[in-house]
């Protein structure tokens, strides 16, 4: 749905945060038909968890713009990891800032 207002951005958050506290059926009702089912559990929580930030009121407690770009990446990566491997769904990836300290140690 298009963002209109402040209170539509307000409600989509809270949409979000609600899904991101239930479990994966509901994170996936909300997510685009087309999409739903071809994206893996972890990417789509990442792609909300980074939503959800976006949209703070407070611009100083939003994510930079390399944050935002490498939690998408990050995403992104998994998913195609899990598309080469799809036979294969052992374990869940771990955590995109997990993965990001490990990197930069």
């Amino acid at each position: 749905r298009t963002i209109k207002t402040t209170n539509d951005a307000e409600a989509f958050k809270d949409l979000l945060q609600a899904s991101l506290g239930a479990d994966e059926d509901a994170r996936r009702s909300i997510v685009d038909p087309a999409i739903r089912k071809a994206c893996l559990s972890q990417s789509l929580k990442t792609m909300m968890e980074i939503c959800v930030k976006c949209l703070f009121k407070d611009p100083a407690e939003r994510p930079s713009t390399e944050d935002v770009l490498w939690n998408l990446q990050f995403a992104a990566q998994v998913q195609d990891a899990w598309r080469g491997d799809s036979q294969s769904s052992e374990g869940s990836p771990g955590s995109p800032l997990e993965a990001r300290r490990q990197a930069f140690h």
